[in-house]
Order: C-alpha cells, then sequence, then structure tokens
C-alpha cells in the first residue's frame, strides 16, 4: 500500500494505513520503532506483551484446553 512522504516539522512522516493501524492496535500516541533491514524499514509496534501473571486465569485455563484439543491441527500446520 503505497504511502506518501511529507514534512511534519523539521522531520519527515508517513501515514500508517487505518486497516493496519486496527490490526496492530496502534493508535494515537502508540509506541512505535523502526527498523532497519536488508529490504528497507519496518515499523514495529513497541506495545508491552502482558506477562503470564497478567493474563486472567480463565482465558489461560480456555487457551490451554484449545490447545490440547487442537493439538495435533497445530502440529499439522507447522508441518506445512
Amino acid at each position: 500500500m503505497p504511502r506518501k512522504v511529507f514534512k511534519n516539522g523539521n522531520s519527515l512522516a508517513v501515514t500508517v494505513p487505518k486497516a493496519y493501524a486496527h490490526e496492530l492496535s496502534i493508535r494515537d500516541g502508540s509506541r512505535v520503532e523502526w527498523q532497519k533491514t536488508d529490504r528497507g524499514l519496518l515499523l514495529v509496534n513497541k506495545r508491552k506483551a502482558k506477562g503470564a501473571r497478567e493474563i486472567d486465569p480463565r482465558v489461560a485455563e480456555l487457551i490451554d484446553e484449545i490447545d490440547k484439543k487442537y493439538t495435533k491441527v497445530w502440529q499439522d500446520l507447522a508441518d506445512l
């Protein structure tokens, strides 16, 4: 999705497409970081991941149940 670079004060800026911003939970005030790669620049959302202790125990339980129920599916997908 091509974007045009524009001047913003003494810096150059580029907008984040709404669909990507929504998918990656990037909002006004979000902390992001540019990383230089062999292919160009990569924009990384620097949101802090929740630690295991911060996840609702009921959600963790559901994740475990789903993981056990679909173990064969996960393995088949990994083998593709």
